[in-house]
């Protein structure tokens, strides 16, 4: 008997891999081809002009930044301005070259030598390339619908089950990054909610727009906060090389290193 049972297991699992074999070749396929292809080409981001903006929510007030830039990534040279509603500083430009932060506010130049590994530069650098939206297409690879348009195509997932939670958390925890007070935070809240839309260049799977959105809501007090973050790329490896101007490089006048 249970040599049978062997047996039979034995040809279900044949079966199985059969039918997957041949499920492989429809639409499933398709998607994890795109989505291969995606990420090769993300990987591959030299250069570009990104727009992004993050809304966040809580006790219905919605606050919003703005950040616009030009970069390159090896070496990284990034020129941008940044727009915060709520911030003490609302807006500014600035440079980061290298470990050399040029900051323009209160119709002045600065220049700030930050410290290896920081992390505001790992910052710049994921919002940059887009890292968030490819970790989260790694993570939702055998979960994403594919749509196809004339000139794109569209990679998305919404859902709130405990593979959204888990792509949601690493995001944060990515971006905060993995600090223990994140990790504690993450405890005490649950995710509710998790949208993701990429959509890439039909021919060079390059993005041209990334969106994510996650709602959370404290485990305890019950009140939900919503983050809405999307990219927009464009000139993507076309933009040519360039660097801070002379006159901000060489008149900027140096302030005390910080911690960032």
């Amino acid at each position: 008997m249970k040599k049978v049972i062997i047996a039979a297991v034995a040809v279900m699992g044949i079966v199985l891999a059969g039918c997957s074999s041949k499920h492989s070749t429809n639409k499933p396929s398709d998607t994890v081809t795109i989505v291969n292809h995606a990420q090769k080409a993300a990987h591959g981001i030299k250069s570009g002009n990104v727009v992004l903006v993050n809304k966040n929510t809580q006790n219905k007030k919605t606050s919003t930044g703005k950040f616009t830039a030009k970069f390159h990534l090896d070496p990284m040279i990034v020129q941008a301005k940044l727009n915060n509603a709520t911030g003490l500083v609302k807006n500014y430009d600035y440079f980061i070259d290298g470990r050399t932060v040029y900051i323009h506010a209160d119709n002045s130049w600065s220049k700030q030598r930050l410290p290896k590994k920081s992390p505001l530069i790992k910052s710049v650098r994921r919002q940059v390339s887009g890292s968030a939206a490819v970790k989260a297409m790694q993570y939702l690879k055998k979960h994403l619908k594919l749509t196809k348009n004339q000139t794109t195509d569209v990679l998305s997932y919404n859902g709130h089950g405990k593979l959204g939670s888990m792509v949601a958390k690493k995001l944060i925890l990515a971006e905060a990054n993995n600090s223990e007070s994140t990790k504690n935070v993450l405890k005490k809240v649950t995710i509710t909610k998790f949208i993701y839309k990429y959509t890439l260049n039909k021919k060079t799977y390059l993005p041209t727009n990334t969106h994510i959105y996650m709602q959370y809501q404290d485990k305890s007090s019950k009140k939900s906060i919503t983050e809405e973050v999307t990219s927009t790329y464009s000139n993507v490896n076309q933009v040519k090389k360039f660097k801070v101007p002379d006159v901000i490089k060489h008149n900027a006048p140096s302030t005390n290193q910080v911690n960032e």
